[in-house]
């Protein structure tokens, strides 16, 4: 028999995949909500709403390692960082990791997961060898790549709407990522065009890099007939890229040097940058924001994997629309050079988007190659939001947002591009 919503708790804590199983079960038909970690503020639930909320953070064991077949078994709330860190004692490690030490194995896989070395190992869920779940009627079931596998393919990359994960094998690779130096070869632009076109450069042809990644930034609205490829500075208007590839290097004591010291201004200005508050501390978290774009010279695979985490997820402040695609090759720049000219127009006539930026690197996922003959290059949009009533246009955000969503899905079909984080 379930059990009533009056009598549940307000979160439940499993332990383990039976745990999930009799939550599942004991929640129905009221809806679930699964979090892999600690739910953030944006997250909480609050009244009216009664969902039943499940919390992994309790199955967060790293269970097994083999390291002659580099395998690692482990919970899904068992945070990226924790595993590689386990993974470091055999000699292995995680090829993708997350940006942040907060994310969970099992919340990475239901994404598709990726991170500037995609290029080289695809998505974290192209990682898995197989895994445990639990379906929304509360069944147990396992699926890998040589069982169930269109179970697997659905469940991976689902958003946990498939159902929830509990436990999964992973793929490791053998690295020692404290003591992997890299030194970073970066690129400048002004002109969004030649940015788009050194980046599919890089992305088809990446060398040696272990990582990679470029990033644009558009800071005002642009008072042009054709946003994109003009090129142009104006008065109050900031337009910078940055491609940056992260090639092996040999260690020295200058190079361990300056290391040290680029960790240190880097944490410092993520201290700072977490403290400011209000209009007062923009300057100080757009300054974190920026550190990325000039990433130290040197430093060790461990320190770029969070480079992010150290010095920008304090300056995210506010409301912001979100999207990111994986765009074929052969219509890259296309998807690149559209989405930047939809977005910018709209922020031209209604002003509804403050800040413009956008990240890219590659994508070779053998399930995604499957899907279209050929690998992708990842490209996501983060655009400020304005406080509503304050900029012109239609009566407000939600049909904006609506409207933008509708071209993003013409531009795409048109293009034979898909969105990350969408279920097949």
């Amino acid at each position: 028999m379930s059990t009533t919503l009056a009598a549940l708790p307000e979160e439940f804590l499993p332990r383990d995949t039976a745990d999930v199983v009799r939550t599942v079960r004991d929640s129905r038909p009221q809806p679930l909500t699964v979090y892999g970690g600690e739910p953030t503020g944006e997250d909480e639930l609050g009244p009216p709403d009664r969902r039943v909320v499940l919390s992994l953070r309790r199955m967060n064991r790293v269970q097994a390692v083999d390291a002659d077949a580099r395998l690692v078994r482990v919970q899904a709330g068992a945070r990226l960082s924790d595993i590689d860190r386990t993974l470091g004692a055999h000699g292995l490690g995680l090829p993708v990791v997350g940006d942040h030490r907060e994310i969970t194995a099992g919340g990475f896989a239901a994404v598709g997961g990726l991170s500037g070395a995609s290029h080289r190992y695809g998505m974290f869920s192209d990682n898995v060898v197989s895994l445990e779940y639990v379906d929304p009627e509360g069944r147990f079931g396992t699926c890998g790549r040589a069982h169930h596998t269109d179970r697997f393919r659905r469940i991976l990359g689902s958003g946990g709407r498939a159902g929830i994960i509990t436990a999964l094998t992973l793929e490791a690779v053998e690295v020692d990522k404290d003591r992997t130096w890299l030194t970073s070869d970066a690129h400048r632009f002004l002109d969004f065009d030649t940015f788009v076109e050194h980046s599919l450069a890089e992305i088809v042809r990446p060398g040696d890099a272990m990582l990679q990644v470029g990033r644009w930034v558009d800071t005002a609205p642009l008072r042009v007939s054709r946003p994109v490829g003009t090129g142009n500075i104006q008065l109050g208007t900031v337009r910078f890229g940055q491609w940056s590839s992260l090639h092996p290097t040999a260690a020295t004591p200058s190079l361990r040097a300056r290391r040290e010291l680029g960790a240190r201004a880097r944490k410092s200005l993520g201290a700072i940058a977490s403290a400011a508050k209000g209009p007062a501390g923009m300057p100080v978290r757009n300054a974190a924001a920026g550190a990325l774009m000039f990433a130290p010279k040197v430093l060790t695979l461990r320190d770029a994997e969070y480079l992010a985490d150290t010095v920008i997820t304090s300056s995210e402040r506010g409301p912001a629309y979100r999207v990111g695609v994986f765009a074929p090759l052969s219509t890259y720049t296309a998807v690149f050079h559209r989405l930047h000219d939809m977005l910018t127009d709209h922020r031209e006539r209604g002003g509804v988007f403050t800040v413009i930026s956008a990240l890219t690197y590659g994508v070779r996922s053998p399930y995604l190659h499957e899907l279209s003959g050929e690998d992708h290059g990842f490209i996501s949009f983060t655009c400020r939001l304005r406080p509503i009533g304050t900029y012109s246009g239609k009566s407000g955000t939600p049909d904006v947002l609506r409207d933008i969503d509708s071209g993003i899905d013409d531009i795409l079909r048109a293009e034979r591009a898909r969105r990350y984080h969408a279920a097949d």
